[in-house]
């Protein structure tokens, strides 16, 4: 593997702001949606008067506000028979505690461009669901992104607020539809913050200023909405909000600002596994290929003789390696027959955006390319660089192996699971010639000598 020793420690800020634009699109929206609600929410929280400690809370529960948006992607596309990004993205500007226009939303979104009957079929079947099965929606992403949270470190606090992220303070808000002041003032900011940015981000600051004054005592406490339009009204405001998009201009404003080292992995290696967790969660299909990959691959590194940083290396680069399938629909990942011309564009493009999300972490740079870079095949017909033989990273091509091992093994939408004597037949045509030929022989020994290495069942460390 080529030589790349860490030169720095990396900053908590910059590596959360990096990782929250992954989130940004499996919600449907554009990167730094996350970013820039901080930025709101914390103008909010500062002008409040929150001490340092809560803000620092706030700051972080603000960019993994959500941290639980995979949980409900796959049944999203299936109730409504869309992209589920799409359905996300149509729905943040809907006042969905009025009937009228929660209806509407259900049936403009229910399966768009297919015939009249099927859209009949789809809405009926909307209907028959109710709304206890959309408080159920929300509360599976709500409670599924404060465990994140707390699996990344923050115990209480900024948990609580993404919990009641969509709590409102006249009580018709979910999961729990808490009023008022039972709602923690963290929530309220949150709530407000993500309100605000969608807005201002589709229509322009008027309209971010009509909604919020027209929910003012429905969803939003009015204290908090008469501070965010003292603000808004002041110098620069909208202005220092556009120039609010890079993980390095949010981490300015972090209160308590720590870094991470990277002498030892185990902090990075921790905060990348989640996440990979948080990808595979995007479709049943998946569940946890990012962790077995990540394991596979060191594993590989390890009989290769690479040293210890080299296969930790690897091992971050696995978990990372689908981070842009969040930006890819789940009409797409969980469709049970051959994808067409523009899906296959869609889905070619993730390793693309694994690297966008991950480039503006210097430290990372050379992680974000061989996460990026592991469906290159060495005769150049892979993707999306079409690199070829050396220009693929050594890391990538062992995570190559790895990714192939594992989704082979395990059941796709169009596929039966196949077992490892089949496994090894289809990855034993491409040895040499599209996949490594070290790795695999790696693979090889690895499956005699250490089969435990390379169990096909979810693992555990």
């Amino acid at each position: 593997m080529e030589d790349n020793e860490f030169q720095e420690n990396i900053s908590t800020a910059e590596l959360v702001a990096s990782l929250s634009r992954a989130l940004d699109l499996t919600e449907g929206e554009p990167m730094g949606h996350a970013i820039r609600a901080c930025w709101i929410g914390m103008s909010v929280g500062q002008a409040l008067g929150l001490p340092q400690k809560e803000r620092g809370e706030l700051y972080y529960a603000l960019l993994l506000k959500d941290a639980g948006c995979t949980a409900n992607a796959q049944q999203v596309s299936n109730w409504f028979g869309t992209d589920d990004r799409t359905a996300k993205y149509a729905l943040k500007t809907v006042n969905w505690s009025n009937l009228w226009q929660a209806t509407r939303y259900a049936v403009g979104q229910a399966r768009p461009g297919a015939p009249w009957r099927q859209r009949m079929q789809q809405i009926v079947s909307i209907g028959k669901r109710g709304p206890k099965a959309a408080r159920e929606l929300v509360a599976m992403r709500c409670t599924r992104g404060a465990d994140i949270v707390r699996q990344l470190g923050w115990v209480d606090v900024a948990p609580q607020a993404v919990l009641n992220l969509d709590e409102h303070w006249d009580g018709s808000g979910q999961p729990k539809g808490l009023r008022g002041h039972a709602i923690p003032i963290l929530g309220r900011i949150l709530g407000l913050a993500q309100t605000v940015e969608i807005f201002w981000n589709r229509s322009g600051p008027s309209a971010a200023i009509e909604v919020v004054c027209n929910r003012r005592g429905t969803w939003f406490d009015p204290e908090l909405v008469d501070i965010f339009l003292s603000l808004a009204d002041g110098p620069g405001f909208w202005e220092q909000l556009s120039q609010v998009e890079s993980p390095q201009a949010i981490a300015q404003i972090d209160p308590s600002p720590t870094t991470i080292s990277l002498d030892s992995m185990e902090q990075l290696l921790h905060i990348a596994r989640v996440f990979g967790e948080v990808v595979d969660a995007k479709t049943s299909w998946t569940a946890m290929h990012s962790v077995r990959t990540a394991l596979y691959a060191s594993n590989l590194a390890k009989i290769l003789g690479w040293d210890e940083r080299s296969q930790q290396e690897t091992l971050l680069a696995g978990f990372f390696h689908d981070l842009g399938k969040l930006g890819v629909s789940n009409l797409i990942l969980d469709k049970p027959g051959p994808l067409d011309a523009e899906e296959r564009q869609a889905i070619e493009r993730h390793p693309e955006l694994t690297y966008h999300i991950l480039e503006p972490l210097k430290p990372l740079r050379e992680i974000a390319r061989i996460a990026a870079s592991h469906h290159e095949r060495l005769d150049g017909t892979g993707y999306h660089h079409h690199w070829s033989g050396n220009q693929i990273p050594a890391g990538g091509r062992v995570v190559a192996v790895a990714d192939v091992y594992d989704a082979l093994a395990h059941a796709r939408p169009y596929r039966r699971q196949l077992n490892t004597d089949e496994v090894l037949e289809i990855m034993g045509q491409e040895k040499g010639a599209k996949l490594w030929n070290d790795a695999m022989e790696a693979l090889l020994w690895g499956l005699r000598e250490t089969p435990d290495l390379f169990q096909l069942s979810d693992p555990i460390d």
